[in-house]
């Protein structure tokens, strides 16, 4: 799936909300309104987070649903995000695998994205961190 981003937008609330957010609306190849949420928790998982599975990042859609540790990798080029996903948490979020993000309309920067995306998926449980290419904070991708 291609979707052009429209909009990109970062959320932090370390006290009332504990989540730090990218979030992605914009339209897919049919013209249909679609939004991606990327999150992670503030604070360290507890025990009871750790054996649900949910000590790690997650992923909504516009419809709902939700997956905990669902990306086999993150690729960030130009004004490209590639988003794949697993096989089976691509079934279960109803999206193909895998989402292609038009950034050119987007207004926001690669480094800024890149900055925010790396906060949120290099965290929690290891197992589930995805492969992150072009997005070392010290070999910007080529154009910046």
């Amino acid at each position: 799936m291609r979707l052009t981003a429209t909009n990109v937008g970062f959320f932090e609330d370390y006290e009332d909300e504990e989540v730090l957010e990218v979030a992605i609306a914009g339209v897919d190849d049919a013209g249909s309104r679609r939004s991606i949420s990327i999150q992670r928790s503030t604070y360290e998982p507890d025990e009871q987070e750790v054996q649900s599975g949910m000590d790690s990042y997650n992923i909504s859609t516009e419809r709902g649903f939700t997956v905990y540790g669902c990306l086999h990798s993150v690729r960030l080029t130009d004004s490209l995000l590639t988003l794949e996903f697993t096989a089976e948490d691509a079934e279960i979020l109803e999206i193909p695998t895998p989402v292609e993000v038009d950034l050119r309309e987007s207004g926001t920067t690669n480094a800024d994205l890149r900055n925010k995306l790396r906060a949120i998926l290099d965290w929690g449980s290891h197992e589930k961190r995805p492969q992150m290419i072009g997005m070392s904070i010290s070999d910007p991708p080529p154009g910046e």
